[in-house]
């Protein structure tokens, strides 16, 4: 076996050689990382997002879009992680090479114990294969990117070769030659091609920022959604639950004997949790058998904040002389719907959903005046950021409820309306989106921005506004923006829209009055 000095004084002499080899093997490196760049740059990102905003109008199934939005941030975890692999080896590339070119007796020294390492070369079908005192070979060198050199005074031959990485990218490898090399002796591992610490350390890399993107997904949607990281919102009522034969609460408090000053009126009375409605100012007034807590299913919040209690959701629930209704789980699972047609006598109840009320956080009905209705909820889930849209549709009051179909929406719903049961709208704060066929599919609407305005701050399109019909071909209602420029700059003003298109463009009317955020 050559001593370390000794082969450090034998390559002395080959620098020049090395150095150009070096070089030539940092180029196609360089290459090789470039190409990888760009290959993952346009799979992991630019195709992910084409197929993620393309494909969600086309999945009805609410599971898929989960599944689909899952992949996708999973596209983008493995993407990053790559291209912070590609950039370090590109620096890792290039500084390596300068640090050569400066310090070349260092680098002598550093690879002689590596080399001295070598003490079996065997040869196949163009290839040398490396193997250290077990014998076991666990480099693979093609012969033809082999370079001899110099020979020592033994007769030995010096010879450089590149070690495989990656595919593409390789390090440089010395080793002594001793006359022909011996056949190879057993197959040689696949596994042993490439550089097996680095494949470990990707996938160590990739296994911790999926776990950090879980557990980011999971803490940030109840921190935004319920306020808390706990998964389950627990309520201090003290009302006695003594219900009925139909399930429904009964009355224990007395009635109400105050005048108030609006007309319909949904009224909490604190001392015993009960909810009673009034038609006439007061007047009269008549209990409604169900628990506050039952209108406050799943998460009861906007992205503003919980709603606190005694106050509740647009559109939730309705009251009038001829036909009142609310939206409500008795058991957090089932949704349910509660009517009464005769100012709150007698009331009937029907069954929208079994089982989406843990997960419901936006939620809302709307009435045509021959009795057909509309229902739409979204539901959210812990592992993504965007919500479920459910739409189920009556036309008995009611009484009766048909599911339509259910699509995803990439951010929180902020609010849904239907003009009619077949042409409804559907916004997050910046985008608006439109069915024609009774929620079958949805598609954007383009909402034009005129200059000096933007998106943002509070929602597009807040509830309680509506999309009206002020004409046979014109539709009409309020957005939110915000003042760029000007002295208004950094002002928030309601401005009317209108489309003549049945809601695929909207073009700005004229700005209206400024809204506060506590509008």
């Amino acid at each position: 076996m050559m001593n370390p000095e000794l082969f450090i004084i034998e390559l002395l002499s080959s620098k020049e050689k090395i150095l150009a080899y070096d070089k030539e093997t940092r180029q196609k490196n360089l290459l090789a990382i470039i190409g990888y760049l760009i290959g993952t740059s346009g799979l992991f990102f630019g195709l992910a997002t084409l197929v993620y905003r393309a494909f969600p109008w086309r999945l009805w199934s609410i599971t898929s879009n989960y599944i689909l939005e899952g992949l996708y941030y999973f596209s983008l975890a493995v993407g990053i992680i790559c291209l912070v692999v590609l950039l370090g080896l590109l620096v890792k590339n290039v500084f390596g090479g300068l640090l050569m070119h400066h310090s070349y007796n260092r680098w002598l020294e550093k690879n002689a114990g590596k080399t001295l390492k070598v003490q079996q070369v065997y040869q196949e079908n163009g290839y040398y294969y490396l193997a250290d005192k077990s014998k076991v070979p666990k480099i693979r060198l093609a012969q033809t990117d082999c370079l001899a050199l110099t020979t020592t005074m033994d007769g030995a031959t010096i010879i450089i070769g590149r070690k495989p990485q990656f595919p593409g990218i390789g390090s440089n490898q010395l080793f002594i030659l001793n006359g022909e090399p011996a056949a190879l002796p057993q197959t040689f591992s696949k596994a042993h091609s490439f550089n097996q610490r680095a494949v470990l350390l990707l996938a160590g890399l990739l296994f911790v920022a999926m776990a950090g993107i879980s557990y980011y997904e999971v803490t940030s949607y109840y921190q935004t959604f319920y306020g808390t990281d706990a998964v389950e919102t627990t309520y201090s009522f003290s009302s006695q639950e003594v219900l009925d034969a139909g399930g429904l609460l009964t009355q224990q408090g007395p009635t109400p004997d105050y005048q108030i000053s609006q007309t319909n009126q949904l009224e909490l009375v604190t001392d015993s949790d009960e909810l009673y409605m009034t038609t006439d100012n007061g007047t009269n007034w008549s209990f409604i058998p169900l628990k506050p807590e039952w209108l406050r299913f799943g998460s009861y919040l906007l992205t503003s904040g919980e709603i606190p209690m005694g106050y509740w959701m647009d559109k939730t629930y309705d009251i009038s002389p001829d036909f009142s209704w609310f939206i409500y789980s008795q058991n957090a699972e089932a949704v349910e719907f509660l009517s009464s047609k005769d100012n709150g006598q007698t009331w009937q109840k029907s069954l929208v959903t079994e089982n989406d009320g843990p997960w419901i956080r936006y939620r809302k009905a709307s009435f045509f005046p021959n009795g057909s209705g509309v229902l739409v909820y979204s539901t959210a889930s812990p592992e993504v950021s965007s919500e479920g849209l459910e739409i189920y549709f009556t036309s008995d009051f009611g009484q009766t409820w048909n599911r339509s179909n259910g699509t995803t929406i990439s951010q929180p719903v902020q609010n849904v309306s239907f003009v009619n049961p077949t042409l409804g709208f559907v916004s997050t704060r910046e985008q608006l989106y439109y069915t024609n066929n009774s929620g079958s599919s949805f598609k954007e609407a383009v909402v034009t921005i005129p200059e000096g305005y933007q998106t943002g701050g509070l929602d597009l399109f807040q509830s309680p506004n509506e999309v009206i019909q002020v004409s046979t071909n014109l539709l009409e209602t309020r957005f939110y923006l915000l003042k760029m420029e000007g002295i208004d700059q950094g002002k928030m003003f309601a401005c009317r829209y209108q489309s003549s298109d049945n809601g695929e463009t909207w073009q700005l009317a004229e700005q209206l009055s400024q809204v506060e955020l506590t509008d």
